[in-house]
């Protein structure tokens, strides 16, 4: 049995995508192949887990005016031919598919190839990609239950499985990481990352005050590629790197406080290790929203152990940010952290997982 896999764009499809891939042989796929641009993230990613790759073109709309909008149209159109070849070559039993605009051209073809589908979605609501793919899908896959105003079309096939974390989580070796970086005992370990880009504002608004945090943290700060500053390279007291992929793991169980974004993939892995975080959530401007409710929502859940900072004007010079890590940080002890049960972390990926070999064990049956 072969599954197909798509989506991407970010680590936050990404990951959760290859949690899922992880478990897929464990339930019956002898063969897997990922689906997505070439040279992206998800290619990248790919290669680095051993999973073989079929490139489809693909581009999103950018939610601000801009001229590539014009041409998303004919970029996606290429990208549901290039689709329909590869799937006819790679003659998948179903596609798994995690959302975003990678997703689109993969999952129109595998629906004109009649493979069935099975999507994942992450947040409270559908994105836009996932609301596209999920009218042609057999199965559609929530990380928590459907509000109220869900169309019936949705519910009828929507079952709640969780939201895959990474499937090396429970396995994290932080002295691993703090023994390769250098990282002294002593003070707290502050983890600063949004994601396999990066920010601009929140990385100039903790250089802006470096010199004060580096006063109360040893802080390791992943700044996104091509964002390394030669001139903080040997700051005593602060580590950059562009990304961290087998380390991510690591680096979630060292930090004591952790700076990032509000996906839902970064706040449920902050949630099963039970860290405390200053999250800086996407504005609107530049995304559907999601992440200023995804902030909301878990600072309601953790009031004493999560603060979030507006991505907005008052980021600038970092003090707002730098308040926010001294307050948590307050009485912050270096108690032994407790390991989340490894079923646990297997179990949405597991469910998702028996889902897809369930709808390509239906296509087989129809097709003998």
């Amino acid at each position: 049995m072969k599954i197909g896999i798509t989506g991407g764009g970010s680590a936050g499809h990404v990951v959760p995508a290859l949690a899922v891939a992880a478990r897929l042989p464990a339930h019956g796929a002898q063969e897997l192949v990922f689906f997505g641009r070439s040279g992206s993230i998800e290619h990248e990613y790919a290669e680095k887990a051993g999973i073989p790759f079929s490139a489809v073109p693909s581009a999103g709309l950018k939610r601000y005016r801009s001229w590539g909008n014009l041409l998303m149209p004919f970029t996606v159109l290429r990208g549901i031919g290039a689709a329909v070849v590869a799937m006819r070559r790679e003659r998948p039993d179903a596609l798994f598919s995690k959302g975003s605009y990678v997703s689109v051209p993969v999952g129109i073809a595998a629906w004109l190839c009649r493979v069935p589908i099975v999507v994942h979605e992450s947040d409270h609501s559908l994105g836009l990609a996932n609301k596209i793919v999920a009218r042609m899908a057999a199965r559609v896959c929530l990380s928590v239950a459907a509000p109220a105003d869900t169309p019936r079309w949705i519910s009828r096939k929507s079952t709640v499985t969780g939201l895959p974390l990474r499937h090396d989580l429970a396995a994290g070796n932080p002295e691993r990481l703090r023994r390769k970086l250098g990282i002294p005992v002593g003070k707290p370990v502050l983890l600063i990352f949004c994601g396999s880009s990066g920010s601009q504002r929140v990385n100039a608004a903790v250089q802006s005050q470096l010199a004060l945090l580096r006063g109360h943290f040893s802080i390791l700060h992943v700044r996104g590629k091509g964002n390394l500053d030669p001139a903080l390279q040997n700051v005593p007291g602060y580590w950059q790197v562009e990304y961290l992929h087998d380390e991510m793991a690591d680096a979630l169980w060292l930090a004591d406080l952790v700076i990032g974004r509000a996906g839902a993939t970064t706040l449920a892995e902050l949630e099963a290790l039970d860290k405390r975080a200053v999250l800086v959530p996407l504005p609107a401007a530049v995304s559907r929203g999601d992440q200023l409710d995804n902030a909301d929502a878990f600072e309601r859940r953790h009031p004493e152990q999560c603060m979030v900072v507006p991505d907005s004007e008052s980021l600038k010079g970092g003090g707002e940010l730098a308040e926010a890590c001294l307050k948590l940080a307050a009485g912050l002890g270096r108690a032994t952290q407790e390991r989340p049960d490894p079923e646990a972390v297997y179990r949405a990926a597991d469910r998702i997982a028996q889902e897809t070999i369930a709808a390509a064990r239906i296509r087989r049956a129809r097709r003998t």
